[in-house]
């Protein structure tokens, strides 16, 4: 959230709804909580990987950029041991790898190398990867970027979303069947679900708004960031397709990055 022209860190404890915030080196983009370890990753202000404890900021700088290679997004492994990154060939985002860092490797292990771009990984369990990948930015009238997954172990990777349009941001629910992401299929960017078994596709928001950053609690309810053009909101979806806004911390005008950690 941004608070005093200052993007900071926060942790909502869905029991009691009290929000923590947590103090940092740097301020932070794309952060990535794993609370069994008790630690958040984050792009720096100057580019720079660094992970941190919740507690303090006592920080390890992992990665540093240079004039060939940026970072951005981080997502930890179901224990945290193993951290993946977008790695940025040329520092931009017309190329892209998603690497891993562990503490087996003196150096970073490409996971994801296919042409083009990748973003968004996530890892439900320690075996599989989703990410989105951009198929086509030239000749095709607009960006195409859908959602595919990989097996760790295999190496192998299958396309899952044919939107033929934007599909980001994947989320896996509990048991596995549905695949919730970000598209803007319909124009405006809304929250989608597939069904990894039929493959069927529904739209689960609608309107002249933003809904991005879809999670899923471990009841499944799901919770995403709307945009519109009067505010910016935390919105909670819950078993009755209700959707109810959810209170932000004092003082804080704007949110990105939304994470679930459990």
């Amino acid at each position: 959230g941004i608070k005093h022209e200052d993007w900071q860190l926060f942790i909502v404890d869905k029991e009691d709804g009290r929000f923590k915030n947590v103090a940092t080196l740097s301020e932070p983009r794309t952060p990535i909580f794993n609370l069994k370890r008790n630690r958040v990753s984050y792009i720096a202000a100057d580019g720079s990987l660094i992970e941190q404890s919740i507690h303090d900021v006592k920080a390890n700088i992992l990665l540093k950029p240079n004039n060939k290679l940026a970072y951005t997004q981080p997502a930890y492994s179901p224990t945290g041991k193993k951290l993946y990154v977008v790695e940025l060939k040329e520092g931009t985002s017309v190329d892209t790898n998603i690497i891993v860092l562990d503490k087996t490797r003196k150096h970073p292990k490409p996971i994801v190398i296919q042409r083009s771009a990748q973003f968004d990984p996530v890892l439900p369990t320690h075996n599989i990867m989703f990410y989105s990948n951009v198929l086509c930015t030239i000749g095709c009238g607009k960006i195409i970027q859908e959602i595919w997954t990989m097996n760790l172990v295999s190496g192998e990777a299958e396309q899952l979303t044919l939107l033929n349009s934007i599909a980001r941001q994947p989320f896996l629910s509990h048991a596995g069947d549905w695949l919730y992401f970000s598209s803007n299929k319909q124009g405006n960017y809304h929250i989608w679900r597939m069904h990894l078994v039929s493959n069927k596709y529904e739209q689960l928001t609608e309107g002249y708004v933003t809904d991005i950053n879809p999670v899923l609690d471990k009841n499944d309810n799901l919770y995403f960031i709307r945009r519109s053009p009067r505010a910016v909101q935390l919105i909670s979806r819950n078993a009755q397709s209700e959707l109810v806004p959810m209170p932000l911390p004092e003082g804080v005008t704007d949110i990105r990055d939304l994470r679930m950690s459990y």
